[in-house]
């Protein structure tokens, strides 16, 4: 292990500079938006793992600058846990504190990434009818040089790892830099950044197709309702897929999302030829010292456009059976599945049904703890849990395998997972919905990809389902320039 060199820097939002501290390169932002206390951003990348169908692509950067490793037969998640398990009580993994606060950083040494839904169907031996996006099934990076922002502090620590010579001297550089260009108009302040040759106009003109009407998203619905009746499923989650063309870059997307849909776990991905831009406001799982949470997300309303409004579309959330129903089920899914890796007796639900208000949507949420068993480490935890059981349903094999069969289009990283892994197991991971995918360069705008669904019982109305799936969508539509006063494609 290389010693880590750390370094205070004057404070700046993280978010307004990630995309110039990247300077063309591959690079991950974690920011926490609402209520979150930290933001982190990998830049420099020295060892990349990319799950590719069955094979795993492990590749280090080379003294030329060249990418140099093989693929083999096998699992992301297992080369993870072999690196994991290379830290004992001889070499314990490095804890790195804020120089500024004393406070522990809540990564130092580890890996950033994301594992799709699509990877989610290969590890349960589900072969998929689709094809899926021309992008990794999971991907994750060692970042040679890591910037955490800590907002309630109010400072911006760097974590240089001295793999990449000069990386972290580059990115002190371009951080000096930018010192005397500070202006109010963040996102954070109610407008974009500007990034080169993005387009900001408010009225940017997008088109969006579906491969879904409201019909035939009656008709899937209607048949998994069937498949519930002859009782092979419980509970599920139907989801369509929009295709967008839109001028608007990837970051720009992302400073409007920042601006107009803040939420607890945005997140922006640029791996140079597709990036991922995510305004999730579901954890999936966080590990703190061997002590996981999970969230899941299940029941919503959009808000009101007057107080009143508002009041009866959260009143009518809190008071659903449908959606309190739907709930429990999945909270008593990731029960079962946390079960198999817990200390026996220690899973516990902490929290039910409980309300949560978002710019764009009502959400009801749950929590389930539980504590590692010994011998397991969190990329067991990971096996066991992903895809999330509040994007798949009960039984999961079950509910993956008919979403498979009446979705018309391969998922991709939507409903995946993406986050961090600190190699002393520590880890924060959110469920990719609210997100969006981008094909090509960030510097132009094309062709995007966004998912929409939402969850699926014996009460559902199929017309409601698919209006719940279209209003998931809006927030993101709306930042990539399409006119939504035209209301859905029906």
């Amino acid at each position: 292990m290389t010693d880590l060199r750390i370094r205070s820097l004057p404070h700046r939002p993280l978010a307004d500079m990630a995309a110039a501290l990247a300077d063309g390169r591959v690079m991950m932002l974690l920011h926490s938006a609402r209520g979150g206390r930290y933001t982190m951003l990998g830049l420099y990348p020295y060892r990349r793992l990319m799950q590719i169908g069955g094979d795993v692509v492990d590749e280090s950067l080379a003294c030329d600058g060249r990418w140099a490793g093989r693929a083999v037969p096998g699992d992301a998640l297992t080369v993870l846990g072999d690196w994991l398990a290379g830290y004992c009580a001889e070499r314990p993994a490095p804890v790195v504190a804020d120089p500024v606060t004393g406070l522990r950083l809540p990564m130092a040494d580890g890996v950033m990434g994301f594992m799709s839904y699509d990877d989610g169907l290969r590890r349960d031996g589900i072969r998929s009818r689709h094809d899926g996006p021309v992008m990794p099934d999971a991907a994750w990076w060692w970042f040679d040089v890591i910037l955490v922002e800590d907002h309630a502090a109010g400072t911006v620590t760097l974590v240089d790892r001295r793999h990449v010579p000069g990386a972290a001297d580059r990115v002190v550089e371009l951080w000096d830099g930018a010192g005397g260009n500070e202006d109010d108009g963040s996102a954070e302040h109610g407008g974009p950044r500007s990034h080169g040759a993005a387009v900001e106009s408010a009225d940017a003109c997008a088109t969006w197709t579906s491969d879904h009407d409201r019909g035939s998203y009656r008709s899937g619905i209607e048949a998994l309702l069937g498949h519930m009746r002859d009782g092979d499923i419980y509970v599920t989650n139907y989801s369509l897929r929009l295709h967008v063309d839109s001028p608007v870059t990837p970051p720009v997307m992302f400073d409007r999302l920042r601006a107009d849909n803040p939420a607890p776990f945005m997140a922006y991905v640029d791996a140079g030829d597709w990036q991922i831009i995510s305004s999730s406001p579901e954890r999936f799982l966080e590990s703190r010292g061997r002590h996981v949470v999970t969230r899941p997300i299940k029941g919503t309303r959009p808000r009101g456009g007057t107080p009143d409004e508002d009041d009866r579309l959260r009143a009518e959330l809190e008071h659903s059976f449908k959606d309190r129903s739907e709930l429990l089920m999945i909270t008593d899914l990731e029960r079962n599945d946390l079960s198999r890796i817990a200390v026996p007796g220690t899973v516990a639900t902490t929290g039910f049904a409980e309300l949560e208000t978002y710019p764009h949507v009502f959400h009801l949420v749950s929590t389930v703890e539980a504590d590692i068993a010994p011998g397991r480490s969190i990329t067991d935890v990971l096996n066991v849990m992903s895809p999330g059981g509040s994007i798949t349903g009960a039984p999961k094999h079950s509910a993956m395998t008919l979403i498979d069969c009446y979705e018309r289009s391969a998922r991709g990283a939507y409903t995946g997972s993406l986050g961090y892994i600190d190699a002393s197991g520590d880890c924060d991971l959110s469920i990719l919905i609210r997100m969006a995918i981008h094909q090509g360069k960030a510097r132009v705008g094309g062709a995007y990809s966004i998912g929409g669904g939402g969850g699926v019982t014996l009460d559902s109305d199929p017309d409601f389902e698919y209006d719940e799936a279209m209003q998931k969508t809006e927030a993101l539509l709306s930042a990539l320039g399409c006119d939504m006063r035209k209301g859905w494609h029906d």
